[in-house]
């Protein structure tokens, strides 16, 4: 699966593989210290590169810290576009 792999590959992101999922959960280094929250990471990406994705903790505040959701059913061009911009954001703030 692109999206997965794709992720994997960005300094600061881990994913689980998605089991028949239409989004994927990856998890973010550096929140608690380069962002307070993992809704600051989703607000700041978004501010920034106008990827959108929701925090995590939106789903569960214990299990979802740290992480955030994406949608990974658009082309794979636009995921293409929405994971470099994701990989250089990560990149600035590394």
């Amino acid at each position: 699966m692109y999206a997965w792999k794709r992720l994997n590959q960005i300094k600061g992101i881990s994913c689980a593989k998605p089991e028949g999922a239409f989004y994927v959960f990856p998890k973010v280094d550096g929140v608690g210290s380069r962002w307070k929250t993992d809704k600051d990471f989703a607000l700041q990406l978004l501010e920034e590169t106008g990827v959108l994705t929701v925090h995590g903790s939106g789903f569960d505040p214990v299990y979802g810290s740290e992480h955030f959701r994406a949608v990974i059913l658009p082309p794979r061009k636009t995921l293409e576009t929405a994971f470099d911009r994701l990989e250089q954001f990560m990149a600035s703030y590394g």
